[in-house]
């Protein structure tokens, strides 16, 4: 018998090793010859349909002579190899000797041992490595051939209609007025609209995922809380709430709030409210069915050199809290990161406010003499309120559902061994909980973030001219629908993945690293 150090310098050649049967060998040939005969009449039919059509441009005489020559040179070429290496054993085998792994460690061990399986090589269609890069390969050429094929159709179809293919358009005059956007014209172009649609869908998506994040984190406590009227109406809240359509929720909060309410009209013969501060004749909000107002602040100059300094803040104050850290992890003193970041973000901020002459200013909402619009302040309309507050709330139920599950799935021992340290509830989920449940519940986090962006196209139910609504319009107005539904696939995608890595990279951070 062969020992491992008559292996090294035998380096035996598969060849060398017997075949399989004649019977194992014939088959896989019948197999091959049928796989062959299959790709062959594809081939032949595409190459036929394209010669007999005519077509002229290369990408498509290449994906005809690929039909032709490459698919049926690959599938003999697997026949060619299956007839030489089909029942083969391994060199080692050939020598004698063979490497087994038994879960633990690689040992090598004759060939007459029991413990070694039979070797055989089998053919390429029955090898699990082959048929892996096979079937993805596979799905590649199933997946590209498909787009192609429906990108053919709607170029023929767009040519038939007499539509142009190219983007053109965007710089042609929008033709309609948006709702609450100051300082566009109907003649700005189509561009323009649909970069203000843009932002708004961004506004509607931000406030949106930060009431949907704080209701959910409060409702999905709740149910856990020993509170029973507690407990039991965050449940009703969750039950609700997740089993209506938000198309319903929308349009419910819509009209039953704002069109159909109990606000106040906005117009001279009916004022909004407005709600005073105590002492003052300013506003410090102006509520009404179609706007609501609350101070913001206003420009007043050297915003560029405060802007510079705000940016410097935050570095100095991120180097502040890794300082605190570091100094947590080498002397064990309890770190404050957050209090002294903020606190020295806030310090040099206020410096910069007072040295840079303060470069903002309030501004206060107030109705103008005509009785019928917002001066000052920072306003918006219905449509805005009535979807941000949807779909905060309707997300927020599904939310509320993952903060459960993962403060469930938090081993119960934690929570025992923070009330045995004397901790009190608020303390016992800030410390203990919370932190852990974070781990579990980010990644369903970020589908529901996802789920509220896309939802904002719904604000076409109340008006809100989000980028879904903007693209609708220009569509209906004869602008290439095609195009515009790819602008908003474009940017839709885009935002949810820039969503998305963002919330996977502070995952991450919160993963427990292995050492």
């Amino acid at each position: 018998m062969s020992s491992t150090a008559d292996f090294a310098s035998t380096q035996a050649d598969l060849t060398a090793v017997p075949s399989a049967p004649f019977s194992r060998r014939a088959f896989a040939g019948v197999i091959d010859l049928l796989v062959l005969g299959f790709v062959g009449v594809v081939s032949c039919w595409q190459l036929g349909l394209r010669l007999l059509d005519g077509y002229s441009d290369l990408p498509e005489l290449v994906l005809a002579w690929f039909f032709l020559v490459a698919a049926p040179a690959a599938v003999a070429a697997i026949m060619i190899i299956d007839a030489v290496r089909i029942g083969q054993t391994p060199g080692k085998t050939a020598a004698g000797i063979r490497t087994i792994f038994d879960g633990v460690e690689k040992r090598t061990l004759p060939t007459s041992d029991p413990r070694v399986p039979e070797p055989g090589i089998p053919a390429l269609w029955r090898d699990v490595r082959v048929l892996r890069v096979a079937i993805q390969i596979l799905a590649v050429v199933v997946v590209v051939a498909l787009i192609r094929w429906m990108f053919h159709n709607l170029i023929e179809k767009m040519d038939e209609l007499g539509l142009p293919k190219g983007f053109d358009f965007l710089d042609k005059p929008y033709g309609v007025a948006l709702r609450d956007a100051f300082g566009f014209n109907v003649r700005d172009p189509v561009w323009k609209a649909l970069f203000i649609g843009f932002k708004n869908t961004i506004a509607a998506s931000l406030v949106g995922v930060f009431i949907a994040t704080l209701v959910g984190l409060f409702v999905g406590i709740a149910r856990l809380s020993s509170n029973w009227l507690l407990a039991k109406g965050a449940a009703i809240y969750v039950e609700t709430l997740r089993n209506i359509p938000p198309l319903v929720v929308i349009v419910f909060f819509g009209f039953a709030i704002f069109t159909y309410g109990p606000l106040p009209k906005f117009n001279p013969s009916n004022p909004p409210w407005q709600g005073k501060l105590p002492g003052s004749d300013s506003n410090w909000i102006i509520v009404s069915k179609d706007r609501w107002a609350i101070p913001s602040f206003s420009e007043e100059g050297n915003l560029a050199a405060f802007w510079v300094v705000v940016l410097a803040a935050a570095i100095i104050a991120a180097a502040v809290w890794s300082w605190r850290t570091r100094r947590n992890s080498n002397t064990g003193i309890p770190h404050h990161r957050l209090a002294w970041s903020l606190g020295t973000f806030a310090v040099i901020v206020v410096l910069a406010f007072i040295a840079t002459g303060s470069p903002y200013s309030w501004s206060w909402p107030a109705v103008s003499e005509s009785g019928r619009k917002v001066e000052g302040g920072f306003s918006t309309n219905s449509g805005y309120m009535a979807l941000t507050l949807a779909l905060g709330l309707y997300t927020a139920s599904f939310v509320a559902e993952i903060v459960r599950g993962s403060i469930l799935a938090v081993p119960k021992g934690q929570t025992e061994a923070a009330t045995s340290v004397a901790l009190k509830a608020g303390q016992r989920y800030r410390h203990v909980v919370l932190p852990q449940a974070q781990r579990i519940a980010i990644p369903p986090y970020i589908s529901e973030c996802a789920n509220l962006i896309k939802n904002t196209s719904l604000g076409i139910v109340v008006a809100y001219p989000d980028l879904t609504q903007v693209a609708v319009t220009a569509w209906g107005i004869n602008f290439p629908a095609p195009q515009l539904v790819l602008i908003l696939i474009t940017v839709y995608l885009t935002i949810n993945l820039v969503v998305s890595a963002l919330l996977n990279v502070y995952n991450r951070s919160l993963q427990l690293k292995e050492r």
